[in-house]
């Protein structure tokens, strides 16, 4: 029994990289993306929010199957600003990805020159159930006074946002980055 070794369990999020390519946006402007799979091997399900609050669902060739990418919410690991903590109800119109499935996803490249991490934002789904506090007694007459939107996000908790990171930097393709070594 002591020579068994413990096996760590693999992580229940994943996004890999998969090609670079192009893509089309309603205005027809073609622009380098690259194309990842954002893997959910948990028993949970995970909303990805779409960028600009829209179905960015895009057919991988004009007459194809089901296949497809979405375009989500992302942030890079070198951003100056990065995205500030938000609620699931903020995210807007969102992917849900049920459990233990994959999406492909496409996301744009930094500018020419640069190499850089990128993560895409989730959240687990939130659960059905309401808050007991504000179910009843002075939650309840609470609740009642304040304006819909509001209530809403009080009455189910909001899991927290999630930044699931690629497995390797991004660049244009074709660009060659000199490799340091150290003596």
């Amino acid at each position: 029994m002591l020579l068994i070794t413990h096996q760590s369990q693999a992580r229940s999020l994943s996004l890999v990289f998969e090609k670079y390519g192009t893509a089309a946006d309603y205005g027809f402007n073609v622009q380098v993306v690259a194309f990842l799979w954002f893997t959910n091997s948990s028993d949970k399900s995970y909303g990805l929010p779409m960028m600009g609050g829209t179905n960015t669902f895009q057919r991988d060739t004009p007459l194809g199957y089901d296949s497809g990418s979405y375009l989500i919410k992302w942030e890079f690991d070198d951003q100056a600003n990065p995205m500030p903590q938000v609620s699931f109800a903020s995210l807007g119109l969102y992917h849900l990805v049920g459990p233990h499935s994959a999406v492909r996803l496409r996301v744009p490249l930094p500018l020419e020159g640069q190499k850089r991490k990128v993560a895409v934002l989730c959240a687990e789904r939130p659960s059905g159930s309401p808050r007991p506090f504000w179910t009843k007694g002075i939650g309840l007459s609470i609740l009642r006074t304040l304006p819909r939107s509001v209530g809403k996000e009080l009455l189910f908790s909001q899991p927290a946002v999630l930044r699931v990171w690629c497995d390797r930097e991004l660049s244009h393709p074709g660009e060659r980055f000199s490799v340091k070594t150290v003596d």
